[in-house]
């Protein structure tokens, strides 16, 4: 007898825009009525943590909420090909933008650093923090590691989660925070005066003016390996999926093909297309976005349900909430369908 097959499915474009503004008109706006009836007749809950890649540390039982999140350690996992024992942060290089006030953070895709540029960097860094013990690496150019003789006492934020924010709320936290606010001016009056950037900005290009410092731990134990296969292009699903032991293979481009593609058991795949845009962009290129994911992944889905071809579908959002489906939901037919935006609910 054949496997029923359950998909878990992490949509951090389901969060509402960061910017308040008037939605296009009813008659241009996309219908997404595959995505609003499966949100209307789903069970909803809550959960302790937002953020994907708190969702996925979640999702592999590796974290308790409180804790920091150690994605240093499992990406370093990724990039160098095994297990490096010790304790490691993350310094990724990023662009801080002046807006009203405050500082917003872009982070490193933005800025298309090349290996020359990274390498050039790292051993300015180096040579600067030799004294202390402290070593930078750059596997990839917009992946920085920093590792320290002894671990600061931070609660950092994800640089994900910060993008396109203002940064005074995010930075770090804890027993040593002050330090690492001092820290954190240093390196950008170091970066400011590198050949690199005086070269970037001759070329106009934004220079590499900060980075941001999350994600120190050691490697965290993965508690939880029933998933029968992983479906990702981000770092850090690609990487539990290898320190667990699972095979994970890159994001099909619509939902037809992963159920072309899928024997049964339990799935997690992690559809990250268009992450930022509701951070950056309008109400109507979010809609926009929303729409092609409704044709290409929610109504696929929602037909699936609907044919028992998919025993259990469950939907994490942008922010913390979960949304669970089976077919038997599906016979909700008297609950309203809201608008998109009062269905997913507010992400602050």
């Amino acid at each position: 007898m054949a496997q029923q097959r359950r998909l878990v499915l992490l949509v951090p474009a389901l969060a509402t825009p960061l910017n308040s503004v008037e939605p296009p008109p009813a008659e241009t706006a996309p219908a997404l009525d595959a995505l609003r009836t499966l949100l209307s007749r789903a069970s909803v809950s809550e959960l302790p943590i937002s953020g994907m890649e708190a969702q996925l540390f979640r999702l592999f039982a590796a974290l308790k909420p409180e804790e920091e999140l150690p994605v240093a350690a499992v990406t370093h996992v990724l990039d160098y090909g095994g297990i490096v024992p010790g304790w490691r942060m993350r310094c990724d290089p990023v662009y801080l933008v002046p807006g009203h006030n405050s500082l917003v953070l872009a982070g490193s895709d933005e800025l298309e650093i090349t290996p020359e540029e990274s390498n050039s960097l790292i051993g300015e860094l180096n040579d600067f923090y030799a004294g202390k013990g402290w070593r930078f690496e750059a596997p990839e150019p917009s992946r920085w590691y920093l590792s320290l003789p002894q671990a600061p006492q931070l609660l950092t934020h994800p640089l994900p989660e910060v993008m396109g924010y203002s940064i005074e709320r995010y930075l770090p936290q804890g027993q040593d925070a002050a330090e690492w606010h001092t820290l954190f001016a240093e390196v950008q009056m170091l970066l400011h005066g590198s050949s690199v950037n005086r070269l970037r900005d001759s070329c106009g290009k934004p220079t590499i003016n900060s980075l941001w410092f999350w994600g120190g731990g050691t490697l965290p134990a993965i508690q939880d390996s029933s998933w029968s296969r992983i479906w990702s292009n981000d770092v850090v699903g690609r990487a539990l999926a290898r320190i667990a032991g699972i095979p994970c293979l890159p994001v099909p481009e619509t939902a037809n093909q992963w159920l072309s593609e899928t024997s049964g058991g339990g799935e997690l795949l992690v559809l990250d297309k268009g992450r930022y845009i509701s951070r950056f962009e309008e109400s109507r290129t979010w809609l926009q976005l929303l729409g092609e994911l409704d044709e290409q992944w929610f109504a696929p889905l929602l037909a699936a349900l609907k044919k028992s071809e998919l025993e259990r579908l469950e939907i994490y959002s942008g922010g913390n909430r979960l949304f669970q489906l089976t077919p038997r939901t599906l016979w909700r037919f008297w609950r309203h369908r809201p608008d998109i935006a009062t269905l997913l609910g507010s992400d602050e």
